[in-house]
């Protein structure tokens, strides 16, 4: 500082700040950064010219003025100014205003980070004695600028003197500390609002998981589901769940062995194999938080997060979640609670997709075992109702039902001749016309069915087509006469396959239909028997699994009956 500079400083020296201004308080750098950012905006706004510093003097940022100002204040006579004074604030323990120049003052605020000084942020004020002063006009000439345009733009902020510059030192280290306490409240509001945001996207993901958990015919669409949410919640690059081999066949209903959500960067079958073996590790089922996988460094954020799922000791499934974005990509404790709350749904819906799945298998068991017996009944008839319920089922499909209401009218298929239970072999077994009494027997079995089948638990969609598969298009069909769409979808649907198989099969009056002939009659009985629009769509199914089945039941039969046929 030359000796007239530190006289003036002398002379005009600002009187002290009159109170004590408590330092900001202490917030994330994030948010400390955000505050100085505010400050020197504010300042700028005051017509103040801002420069960002370290405790050397080292400048980290300049002003940000337009124009010719924007110049001046960048030329290196400003920029030594300002680094000088910021070497000599960086030896005092109290930094306060300094006469800088003729008509120039700095004003430091010091940063900080943890208590500890960082930094300054340089404000410099003008009084009308820097104008026309020394400093202005070696500027001007450093930065090639027009000295009287210069002076008259810096004239309109020259309106500060010692004393007002004390004021106003004080005036923004008290802006600074309201702008910290702010910043704590946003920093106490954001870390409530994540809170909230964090139970409120827990409770969402819980709920609609629990909600999921009703269906358990489809244990892919859940695990996909869940995937997609955690990915989504925790903001992981991608979510997986791995369910083990079992040795009992439809113990795990879970027909992929590893379902993945996103893009991982690691190939599908290393990242089943790595599972295999860090979980052959795992003491006691407890999380594994790796930085290797599979013999190499874990890709991406460098962490894979795996909550095992156990049985018995072993290991049952495991979700495994990596790639983590964010602000944080570090996996937290947050992280931890809710993969380990997924996966409890996914070990408790995998148990009861299971419990499901076998009791299912028994159910069907049972229909497909009194199916068996009734067929049994007439020794032409071998196979009769699983090959009515597959036709059935896929005309179903062919026109338009879904897959699950597909796989019902297959069960209706499948019980569809229950009731022949109640009409004597003798009658059934035939050779000859049978007489009316006869005729009418056999007339009953669709109600006998019917009565059969009322009670038992979720078989009520399903009795139409028991009831209602001998009606005729034309309303001269049994047990009810009705005709047209009136007939339950159900019952058209086993009307056409029953009778496809029947004219396709040896019975006991007379020999199995050639293909083309099968065909032909059943165009021919559309609008009459059968539903002509659902017949149009059967002539055109593949019957090459039907063949298939054919030659399975044949080659069941006793060598007479295949001799027979």
């Amino acid at each position: 500082m030359s000796p007239d500079v530190r006289n003036e400083h002398q002379a005009g020296e600002p009187p002290a700040a009159s109170g004590v201004i408590p330092a900001p308080p202490p917030v994330s750098p994030r948010f400390a950064q955000a505050v100085m950012e505010r400050m020197r905006d504010r300042c700028r706004r005051m017509g103040l010219a801002v420069w960002k510093c370290d405790n050397t003097g080292l400048l980290l940022s300049e002003p940000e003025e337009p124009g010719p100002l924007g110049l001046l204040f960048r030329s290196p006579s400003f920029m030594s100014l300002v680094g000088g004074a910021v070497r000599g604030w960086a030896d005092e323990k109290a930094p306060d205003v300094r006469g800088l120049s003729d008509g120039c003052w700095g004003l430091p605020i010091e940063e900080s980070h943890r208590r500890r000084r960082v930094g300054f942020t340089v404000a410099l004020a003008f009084g009308p004695g820097a104008v026309e002063g020394e400093l202005v006009s070696r500027a001007c000439e450093e930065a090639k600028l027009d000295l009287t345009a210069t002076r008259a733009a810096l004239r309109a902020r020259a309106r500060f003197d010692g004393e007002s510059c004390a004021a106003l030192r004080e005036s923004l280290l008290w802006m600074l500390h309201d702008l910290g306490a702010l910043a704590e409240h946003e920093q106490t509001t954001a870390g409530f609002t994540k809170q909230l945001t964090d139970s409120y996207e827990t409770i969402d993901l819980l709920y609609t998981l629990g909600r999921s958990m009703n269906d358990l015919t489809q244990p892919d669409a859940f695990v996909g589901r869940l995937c997609e949410r955690v990915r989504f919640t925790l903001g992981f690059g991608w979510v997986g769940v791995w369910a083990a081999a079992e040795e009992r066949p439809g113990r795990l209903a879970m027909p992929s062995r590893l379902f993945i959500d996103g893009n991982p960067p690691i190939e599908k079958d290393k990242v089943e194999a790595g599972l295999i073996d860090a979980l052959a590790n795992a003491s006691g089922g407890r999380r594994l938080i790796l930085s290797t996988f599979a013999g190499q460094p874990v890709p991406g954020t460098g962490q894979l997060l795996i909550q095992p799922i156990m049985r018995d000791g072993a290991p049952l499934a495991a979700v495994i979640a990596g790639d983590k974005t964010g602000d944080d990509p570090q996996v937290s404790s947050y992280d931890i609670q809710l993969l380990e709350a997924a996966a409890g749904f996914i070990g408790a819906f995998l148990d009861n997709s299971a419990l499901y799945a076998e009791q299912r298998a028994m159910f069907m068991g049972t229909l497909e075992a009194l199916t068996a017996a009734i067929d049994a009944k007439d020794r032409y008839t071998c196979g009769h109702s699983q090959r009515v319920a597959h036709l059935a089922q896929n005309l179903a499909l062919a026109a338009g039902l879904s897959s699950e209401q597909a796989e019902r009218v297959r069960i209706a298929g499948l019980v569809h001749d229950v009731g022949k239970i109640g009409v004597p072999e003798a009658v059934l077994c035939k050779t000859g016309r049978l007489s009316e009494e006869e005729f009418a027997a056999i007339k009953l079995h669709p109600e006998i069915g019917h009565k059969i089948l009322r009670d038992i638990p979720r078989l009520e969609d399903i009795l139409p087509g028991v009831l209602h598969h001998h009606e005729r298009f034309d309303g001269r069909g049994y047990p009810h006469g009705i005709s047209g769409e009136d007939i339950p979808i159900f019952g058209r649907l086993i009307a056409i396959a029953d009778t496809f198989d029947a004219m396709s099969s040896t019975r006991s009056y007379r020999s199995a239909m050639p293909r083309p002939a099968v065909l032909a009659e059943l165009q021919k009985s559309a609008g009459t028997q059968l539903d002509p629009r659902l017949v149009a769509l059967f002539v055109k199914l593949d019957l090459g699994t039907y063949d298939r089945m054919v030659a399975q039941h044949a080659a069941a039969q006793p060598p007479a009956m295949r001799n027979a046929a």
